[in-house]
């Protein structure tokens, strides 16, 4: 390293007071997750197929998870249909919780060939106390 000083440019950009820490592709939007998390927060009632209904509570990315399965219906859904940074952490917590969520495994190609898994709730969910 010449100079003896960290030339990371991410180091730069981490200090405050030095600009925008985020960079931006030309021609993409700026999204970001806001407050609307704590929308999705709350106590939901799950009634499992042939069990007995209980409550669970979830907020952040696991009320969004628990969103997307119940939107996806039988049919379930992969993070390759629907991205989000740690999907098995986010069912993994859920399950938890004791909400019955399948795994299957498919393959599938591209230039990382190998298998990812579809995850299907099999349970029906209603937001507060009734079911």
């Amino acid at each position: 390293m010449s100079g003896g000083q960290n030339e990371n440019p991410g180091a730069r950009a981490a200090q405050p007071g030095l600009g925008n820490r985020y960079s931006t592709a030309a021609g993409t939007q700026n999204i970001t997750q806001g407050r609307s998390h704590a929308k999705r927060a709350g106590l939901y009632q799950i009634q499992p197929e042939g069990g007995e209904p209980f409550k669970i509570y979830a907020k952040g990315r696991d009320a969004w998870t628990r969103d997307r399965l119940c939107e996806a219906g039988p049919k379930g859904c992969t993070p390759i249909e629907q991205p989000a940074p740690r999907w098995s952490a986010y069912v993994h917590r859920l399950r938890g919780l004791g909400a019955p969520i399948e795994t299957r495994h498919e393959p599938h190609g591209g230039a990382f060939a190998g298998t990812h898994g579809r995850y299907i709730l099999r349970a029906t969910v209603q937001k507060g106390g009734a079911a």
